[in-house]
């Protein structure tokens, strides 16, 4: 399925790569014509269109009828910005305020930077409150380890095995809380039994592929979905080949054609999100590009969810060795958030969330910070 995309370019050097993936020539545009946006009209035979926002106007009139209404269209999508991600249960996750950010539960042996912190259920549940606390808009509670290869081979867990570590952690929390509650599966009987407990919301890294099942379970319960980029189904091989023709184009389009998928199984388009999957089949530089460029992903339409907290590629580029305590990955784990913030993500999962919350407050702050207020003449300055 094809998808128009919107990417934004703030400058020459950002144009040039842009354009230089599909292997063009931009127009020469000065300094006072940036930002430019590079409109890339999936088979088209026209090449990316660049288009300067203060000219905007006259140049989608210069276009053809056709390119100019797929154009228009793509710049709509790309402005949409949703006030909420609709949930199971009559809830929502409230978007209309920034990013919501998403705490990360794991109730595995074996995740990559907490692996049995969580197994227990009451600490698994005080874990969880501690971050709605904290100010965490919705907690994520998975049970089965996705993480690559590198960090050690992850074993498959079976669905009854995941459903005996999720369900009781997901039913104590909503015993205590109102607050929404994710369930981290690519299985459609651990979604069903997680929703049941209280879930409100499916996190499937698979985009529904890995079970044929999940899209008409999420749409049976009226529950929301994150969609997630991977390369293939495993993520245990996921890193095999993270090569792709286009960086952008590749990972929009599979994320159009997941959602497409849920909305003809019943699923709310406003109860879908999408993610491109930092560290699920990408290359350190990719995770980068990605961050990079993350606002293109906003013309598919949906709130933009990002995982980059305490990642392979953070630890990498902060300098780290690869046995560094993941405590010590929170400085590029915070320098990542404020990447997909500023790129206009929706959804922040996050391990370390009293710090991630606080970062946020403190960077939306100065974001909201007018002129300083005249004082009257002769008044003492504190």
């Amino acid at each position: 399925m094809a998808v128009d995309l919107v990417i934004p370019a703030t400058d020459v050097e950002s144009l040039r790569e842009i354009a230089g993936w599909d292997g063009v020539r931009p127009a020469t545009f000065a300094a006072a014509d940036f930002p430019v946006d590079v409109v890339r009209l999936a088979g088209s035979s026209s090449p990316p269109i660049a288009i300067s926002r203060c000219r905007r106007a006259e140049t989608l009139r210069a276009l053809p009828a056709s390119l100019r209404s797929r154009a228009e269209a793509a710049f709509a999508r790309a402005a949409k910005r949703p006030a909420a991600l609709g949930l199971a249960h009559g809830r929502s996750l409230d978007l209309s305020h920034g990013p919501a950010v998403m705490g990360v539960i794991n109730v595995t042996p074996d995740s990559f930077s907490d692996g049995g912190a969580h197994l227990d259920r009451d600490r698994a549940c005080a874990a969880a409150l501690a971050m709605l606390e904290a100010g965490a808009a919705i907690v994520d509670v998975g049970g089965e380890s996705t993480r690559p290869s590198h960090y050690g081979a992850a074993r498959e867990v079976p669905a009854d095995e995941e459903i005996a570590r999720v369900v009781p952690v997901i039913a104590a929390i909503r015993a205590r809380t109102d607050a929404p509650i994710s369930v981290d599966t690519r299985k459609a009987s651990v979604a069903r039994e997680a929703l049941a407990a209280g879930a409100d919301l499916v996190n499937d890294v698979s985009a529904l592929r890995f079970d044929p099942e999940m899209a008409a379970t999420i749409a049976g319960a009226g529950a929301g979905a994150i969609l997630m980029h991977m390369k293939g189904l495993d993520p245990r091989s996921m890193q095999d080949d993270v090569t792709y023709a286009h960086p952008i184009a590749d990972v929009a389009e599979h994320l159009e054609e997941a959602s497409a998928r849920a909305i003809a199984a019943g699923v709310p388009a406003g109860s879908i999100a999408v993610d491109p999957g930092l560290g699920f089949g990408k290359s350190p530089d990719g995770n980068l590009l990605l961050l990079r460029h993350l606002r293109a992903f906003a013309a598919l339409g949906h709130p933009v969810a990002v995982g980059a907290s305490r990642k392979g590629f953070v630890r990498r580029f902060s300098g780290l060795g690869e046995d560094a305590p993941a405590a010590e990955r929170l400085p590029g784990s915070l320098a990542a958030l404020a990447a997909a913030a500023a790129g206009g993500a929706a959804i922040l999962r996050v391990h370390d969330v009293p710090e991630s919350v606080r970062f946020l407050r403190f960077s939306g702050a100065v974001a909201r910070s007018g002129p300083p207020v005249a004082r009257p003449a002769g008044a003492a300055a504190r």
